[in-house]
Protein backbone atom coordinates (compact mmCIF):
# COMPACT_ATOMS: atom_id res chain seq x y z
CA UNK A 1 0.00 0.00 0.00
CA UNK A 2 2.60 2.56 1.23
CA UNK A 3 4.33 1.70 -2.47
CA UNK A 4 1.59 2.42 -4.35
CA UNK A 5 0.90 5.69 -2.64
CA UNK A 6 4.20 6.84 -2.99
CA UNK A 7 4.06 5.39 -6.60
CA UNK A 8 0.91 7.84 -6.94
CA UNK A 9 2.74 10.83 -5.23
CA UNK A 10 5.82 10.51 -7.78
CA UNK A 11 3.89 10.58 -11.10
CA UNK A 12 1.75 13.60 -9.69
CA UNK A 13 5.22 15.94 -8.83
CA UNK A 14 6.44 14.75 -12.33
CA UNK A 15 2.90 15.48 -13.75
CA UNK A 16 3.37 19.15 -12.13
CA UNK A 17 6.89 19.58 -13.40
CA UNK A 18 6.29 18.39 -16.60
CA UNK A 19 3.26 21.55 -16.51
CA UNK A 20 5.45 23.69 -14.83
CA UNK A 21 8.31 23.30 -17.47
CA UNK A 22 5.41 23.40 -20.26
CA UNK A 23 4.04 27.11 -18.92
CA UNK A 24 7.54 28.32 -19.07
CA UNK A 25 8.24 27.74 -22.45
CA UNK A 26 4.92 29.00 -23.50
CA UNK A 27 5.97 31.58 -21.61
CA UNK A 28 9.32 32.80 -23.82
CA UNK A 29 7.31 31.78 -27.13
CA UNK A 30 4.68 34.51 -26.10
CA UNK A 31 7.61 36.57 -24.70
CA UNK A 32 9.89 36.31 -28.57
CA UNK A 33 6.43 36.15 -30.75
CA UNK A 34 5.69 39.66 -29.21
CA UNK A 35 9.17 40.94 -30.15
CA UNK A 36 9.49 40.16 -33.96
CA UNK A 37 6.01 38.85 -35.06
CA UNK A 38 4.07 39.90 -36.99
CA UNK A 39 6.13 41.80 -39.26
CA UNK A 40 7.14 41.91 -42.65
CA UNK A 41 8.46 38.68 -44.69
CA UNK A 42 12.55 39.03 -44.82
CA UNK A 43 13.67 41.36 -47.74
CA UNK A 44 17.57 41.05 -48.39
CA UNK A 45 17.96 43.63 -51.14
CA UNK A 46 16.68 47.22 -51.07
CA UNK A 47 14.31 48.39 -53.62
CA UNK A 48 15.12 51.33 -56.44
CA UNK A 49 11.50 52.70 -55.37
CA UNK A 50 9.35 53.10 -52.68
CA UNK A 51 6.38 54.39 -55.54
CA UNK A 52 5.57 52.17 -58.15
CA UNK A 53 4.38 54.30 -61.02
CA UNK A 54 1.21 52.72 -63.68
CA UNK A 55 2.86 50.75 -65.34
CA UNK A 56 0.26 48.93 -68.44
CA UNK A 57 1.71 45.46 -69.32
CA UNK A 58 0.05 42.55 -71.36
CA UNK A 59 -0.90 38.58 -69.14
CA UNK A 60 0.06 35.68 -70.87
CA UNK A 61 -3.15 35.51 -72.33
CA UNK A 62 -2.34 39.01 -74.05
CA UNK A 63 -5.26 40.90 -71.63
CA UNK A 64 -4.42 44.61 -71.22
CA UNK A 65 -3.09 44.96 -66.92
CA UNK A 66 -2.13 47.53 -64.28
CA UNK A 67 0.41 47.40 -62.08
CA UNK A 68 1.31 50.34 -59.56
CA UNK A 69 0.05 54.26 -59.79
CA UNK A 70 -3.96 54.88 -58.79
CA UNK A 71 -6.02 52.15 -58.59
CA UNK A 72 -9.71 53.09 -59.88
CA UNK A 73 -11.12 50.30 -57.55
CA UNK A 74 -9.31 51.42 -54.38
CA UNK A 75 -8.28 48.41 -53.49
CA UNK A 76 -4.52 47.26 -52.70
CA UNK A 77 -2.74 45.00 -55.26
CA UNK A 78 -0.06 42.40 -54.01
CA UNK A 79 2.26 41.31 -56.77
CA UNK A 80 3.43 37.42 -55.83
CA UNK A 81 6.84 37.18 -58.05
CA UNK A 82 7.18 33.11 -58.75
CA UNK A 83 9.00 30.35 -60.63
CA UNK A 84 7.38 27.30 -62.57
CA UNK A 85 10.60 25.70 -61.32
CA UNK A 86 10.30 25.97 -57.65
CA UNK A 87 8.25 24.17 -55.29
CA UNK A 88 7.64 26.76 -53.08
CA UNK A 89 6.33 28.94 -55.31
CA UNK A 90 3.90 25.98 -56.33
CA UNK A 91 2.91 25.74 -52.78
CA UNK A 92 2.29 29.70 -52.67
CA UNK A 93 -0.16 30.43 -55.49
CA UNK A 94 -3.21 28.56 -54.15
CA UNK A 95 -2.17 29.95 -50.70
CA UNK A 96 -1.84 33.95 -52.07
CA UNK A 97 -5.08 33.16 -53.91
CA UNK A 98 -7.21 32.41 -50.56
CA UNK A 99 -5.29 34.94 -49.05
CA UNK A 100 -6.34 37.87 -51.32
CA UNK A 101 -9.99 36.98 -51.89
CA UNK A 102 -10.23 36.82 -47.89
CA UNK A 103 -8.54 40.09 -47.50
CA UNK A 104 -9.85 41.59 -50.41
CA UNK A 105 -6.35 41.93 -52.58
CA UNK A 106 -6.06 42.40 -56.38
CA UNK A 107 -3.51 39.66 -56.99
CA UNK A 108 -1.24 39.60 -60.25
CA UNK A 109 1.36 36.98 -60.11
CA UNK A 110 4.72 38.25 -61.76
CA UNK A 111 7.44 36.19 -63.83
CA UNK A 112 10.76 36.64 -65.18
CA UNK A 113 11.93 33.74 -67.89
CA UNK A 114 11.27 33.11 -71.88
CA UNK A 115 7.72 33.29 -72.70
CA UNK A 116 7.92 29.36 -73.66
CA UNK A 117 8.68 28.28 -69.56
CA UNK A 118 6.18 31.09 -68.87
CA UNK A 119 3.35 28.98 -70.41
CA UNK A 120 4.96 25.89 -68.74
CA UNK A 121 4.91 27.22 -65.21
CA UNK A 122 1.58 28.06 -65.91
CA UNK A 123 0.89 24.46 -65.88
CA UNK A 124 2.89 23.69 -63.46
CA UNK A 125 1.78 26.16 -60.48
CA UNK A 126 -1.97 25.84 -61.28
CA UNK A 127 -2.74 29.36 -62.53
CA UNK A 128 -4.44 30.99 -65.09
CA UNK A 129 -2.43 32.77 -67.97
CA UNK A 130 -4.67 35.79 -67.38
CA UNK A 131 -3.30 35.94 -63.64
CA UNK A 132 0.13 36.17 -64.53
CA UNK A 133 2.64 38.89 -66.57
CA UNK A 134 5.98 38.54 -67.60
CA UNK A 135 8.39 41.17 -67.09
CA UNK A 136 11.83 41.83 -65.71
CA UNK A 137 11.61 45.20 -65.11
CA UNK A 138 9.35 45.58 -62.46
CA UNK A 139 11.13 43.00 -60.36
CA UNK A 140 14.42 44.59 -60.34
CA UNK A 141 13.20 47.89 -59.27
CA UNK A 142 11.29 46.39 -56.51
CA UNK A 143 14.41 44.26 -55.31
CA UNK A 144 12.95 41.16 -56.08
CA UNK A 145 16.59 38.24 -56.28
CA UNK A 146 14.58 35.42 -55.24
CA UNK A 147 10.83 33.53 -55.37
CA UNK A 148 8.50 33.56 -54.05
CA UNK A 149 8.47 37.33 -53.44
CA UNK A 150 5.55 38.79 -52.42
CA UNK A 151 5.33 43.20 -53.32
CA UNK A 152 1.97 44.83 -51.23
CA UNK A 153 1.13 48.19 -53.14
CA UNK A 154 -1.25 50.85 -51.90
CA UNK A 155 -3.75 51.62 -54.05
CA UNK A 156 -1.84 54.85 -55.15
CA UNK A 157 1.19 52.67 -55.90
CA UNK A 158 3.37 53.02 -52.91
CA UNK A 159 5.28 49.96 -51.89
CA UNK A 160 3.76 49.08 -47.89
CA UNK A 161 5.41 46.00 -47.33
CA UNK A 162 7.46 43.42 -49.59
CA UNK A 163 9.83 40.42 -48.86
CA UNK A 164 10.12 36.48 -49.52
CA UNK A 165 7.28 34.81 -48.13
CA UNK A 166 6.88 30.60 -47.05
CA UNK A 167 3.87 30.54 -46.23
CA UNK A 168 0.28 32.04 -45.44
CA UNK A 169 2.14 33.93 -41.94
CA UNK A 170 4.16 35.90 -44.00
CA UNK A 171 1.48 36.36 -46.19
CA UNK A 172 -0.48 37.53 -43.50
CA UNK A 173 2.89 39.80 -42.16
CA UNK A 174 2.62 41.96 -44.61
CA UNK A 175 -0.26 43.38 -43.53
CA UNK A 176 1.15 44.59 -40.46
CA UNK A 177 2.79 47.30 -41.51
CA UNK A 178 0.08 49.66 -40.57
CA UNK A 179 0.44 48.90 -37.05
CA UNK A 180 3.84 48.44 -36.63
CA UNK A 181 5.47 50.91 -38.64
CA UNK A 182 8.01 48.28 -39.99
CA UNK A 183 7.83 46.85 -43.43
CA UNK A 184 10.39 44.19 -42.98
CA UNK A 185 12.45 42.07 -40.05
CA UNK A 186 15.22 44.35 -40.84
CA UNK A 187 13.71 47.30 -40.26
CA UNK A 188 12.52 46.48 -37.14
CA UNK A 189 15.47 45.18 -35.59
CA UNK A 190 17.42 48.00 -37.13
CA UNK A 191 14.76 50.22 -34.29
CA UNK A 192 15.44 47.46 -31.69
CA UNK A 193 18.66 46.01 -32.00
CA UNK A 194 18.38 44.49 -28.79
CA UNK A 195 14.94 42.48 -29.53
CA UNK A 196 16.36 39.79 -29.79
CA UNK A 197 18.76 39.50 -26.81
CA UNK A 198 17.53 36.97 -23.89
CA UNK A 199 16.69 39.81 -21.42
Amino acid sequence: MNTLILAQGALWIVVLLTTTVALLLLKQVKNLYRKIAPLGALAPVQPTTTKLELRHLKTLDGQDVTIGGQRPNGRKQLLLFVSGTCPISQKMTSVSQNFCQRENLDLLFVGDDTPQAQQEAVHSLGIKSHQMVNTATVGRQLGVDRVPFAVLLAPDGTVESRGLVNNREHLESLLSVAETGHSSIQSFLDAHPHALSSS
